[in-house]
């Protein structure tokens, strides 16, 4: 019993001893090693172990967890490059809403598709024009059809003519009538040169001798689009006097700019609508490309022939069209993949739940929804389509947190759009939406409203809101949207919904006029503020 009551003071004594040494290396610990180690090494940040997107530029607590967030030296590795193996990987927490936030596509080999918007007149088939003309010298005493549009049928009486050399011909063959064979034949032959049909020559004997006039008959059925000659007149042998088209297989024509020629076929289908028929669409398949290019437009123009049966198609009406250009199959990354921020593209690829590696590409052709890839995506790999701005938002904090301290904050390259250049671009835009829509008050209104040009943007041609009519609006908008559309190139896929596009034929609007003038827009479809409604959809994506 005694044993035990000496063993109780002893253990007590050396559990307070153990105590107070713990206590004396706890709080000489974190300092004798700062002391020891890392007086000569740099912190850069200071980063969460357990969660290691969570970084600051100070000592302090995870926003995750709560654990004290450990500095990392320079020269030594942060906790997400441990884990994740570089630079270039970007992590998130998972099961947080920025991860739940994010989707992701499959890149796969498929077919390019692209459609191609187009615009162009309706003419008629020239392969089936058919002009009549004098076969002899005479004079026109009458006129059957004496207006043009008149729709006529083959063999239909046009006019009634008056000719001594065919009346003389006619005589001939009464003639030869008696003598039959070769003299017959070449009587014949002649009448035929005349341009009289088989049943005007076999009614010959039966007419009256006080009968001077024959009947020019239409050489096809179609429409009379040309009368060259009036009641009276007199005609030289090949005077033209009548010219007729069919109708019933009408052209459509486009433009195909030098890029999207290797993509474009004969047989491709095309969908065609006409303002002046709306709800109507009809359809049609390339027949004929130019081998030729224009010069100065680096384009080639398509034929499309469409059928026009029931005549509701005009010569000269606008038409638009779109055409679905297909190419082989080739690996493709959706294009809200792609990322700008420069002026090399680039896309984040899924590793992992919450982990994204950022990736360089050389793109190729574009589709509608997609981008070829060339370089740096495999087909199988998970790219973000949803989030990416997000992600890179997190790789550019994570770069310039892993960056000496003394480094200067602006070491990314490009410059995103700020809230500013993105206020006047839509300033911008409405302009170019007012003079599309050929509204000079809007355009006065939008000029007036215009927000002042942001530093970042540079721009020195000054607009005023002032114009006394469409043209001089346009002549003064002109070279300030030239320059700000070529400052806003950059922003193309950083700002939502912002494209620069061109028109090939500005060059025809005044004496002077550049050609190929370019303007910027927030929708897809191509409204042209030079033409306006005269030629509304007249344009192109500046590539």
């Amino acid at each position: 019993m005694r044993t035990f009551l000496i063993l109780i003071p002893a253990v007590a004594l050396s559990l307070m001893v153990g105590w107070m040494g713990a206590l004396s290396m706890h709080s000489a610990g974190p300092s004798s090693l700062a002391a020891s180690g890392a007086e000569a090494r740099k912190i850069l940040f200071y980063q969460s172990p357990m969660h290691p997107w969570v970084k600051a530029d100070k000592p302090g607590q995870c926003t995750v967890c709560g654990m004290a967030l450990v500095p990392v030296y320079e020269g030594g590795k942060s906790f997400d490059q441990g884990a994740a193996g570089g630079s270039d990987i970007v992590m998130l927490p998972q099961g947080s809403p920025n991860v739940t936030g994010v989707k992701t596509s499959e890149v796969r080999r498929e077919k390019l598709i692209r459609t191609l918007r187009v615009a162009g007149l309706i003419e008629g088939d020239d392969s089936k024009n058919r002009v009549l003309s004098a076969t002899a010298q005479g004079r026109i005493d009458r006129l059957f059809v004496n207006y043009e549009g008149a729709e006529v049928k083959q063999g239909q009486p046009l006019a009634s003519f008056f000719s001594r050399p065919l009346l003389g011909a006619a005589s001939e063959y009464r003639l030869s009538l008696k003598q039959g064979g070769a003299v017959l034949a070449a009587a014949r032959d002649r009448l035929l040169q005349f341009g009289l049909s088989a049943e005007q020559i076999a009614a010959i004997p039966e007419r009256r001798d006080d009968d001077i006039h024959f009947e020019l008959s239409a050489p096809a059925t179609g429409t009379v689009i040309k009368r060259h000659v009036y009641e009276g007149q007199s005609v030289m042998e090949g005077e033209r006097l009548f010219e007729i088209a069919d109708f019933s297989t009408m052209w459509f024509q486009f433009v195909a700019y030098e890029q999207d020629l290797p993509l474009v076929a004969l047989g491709q289908k095309v969908e065609i609508t006409v303002p002046a028929l709306p709800g109507q669409t009809f359809s049609a398949v390339i027949k004929f490309i130019n081998p030729n290019l224009d010069g100065m437009t680096r384009s080639a123009r398509v034929r499309v022939e469409v059928e026009n049966p029931e005549r509701v198609l005009r010569r000269n009406l606008y038409a638009q069209a779109t055409v679905a250009l297909e190419a082989p199959e080739v690996v493709t990354v959706p294009r809200t993949a792609v990322l700008w921020p420069g002026k090399s593209p680039r896309a984040y690829i899924e590793k992992g739940t919450g982990t994204y590696q950022d990736c360089a590409l050389k793109l190729g052709r574009m589709g509608d929804d997609s981008w070829e890839v060339m370089e740096g995506l495999h087909e199988g790999d998970r790219v973000v389509t949803n989030g990416n701005m997000l992600i890179d938002g997190q790789a550019q904090l994570n770069n310039n947190m892993t960056l000496p301290m003394d480094a200067p904050a602006n070491a990314a390259s490009g410059k995103p759009a700020t809230p500013e250049m993105k206020a006047y671009l839509n300033g911008v835009a409405a302009i170019t939406e007012a003079l599309a829509s050929d509204n000079l008050t809007g355009y006065m209104s939008a000029v007036s409203k215009l927000p002042p040009a942001p530093a970042e943007l540079k721009v020195t041609v000054k607009l005023s809101s002032r114009a006394t009519d469409l043209m001089a609006a346009r002549k003064a908008f002109l070279p300030f949207s030239q320059e700000v559309a070529a400052l806003a190139k950059p922003l193309v896929g950083q700002m939502a919904n912002l494209k620069v596009f061109f028109c090939p034929m500005t060059e025809d609007l005044w004496k002077g006029a550049p050609n190929n003038a370019k303007w910027v827009q927030l929708t897809a479809e191509v409204r042209n503020p030079y033409w306006g409604k005269e030629m509304l959809n007249c344009g192109a994506e500046a590539k």
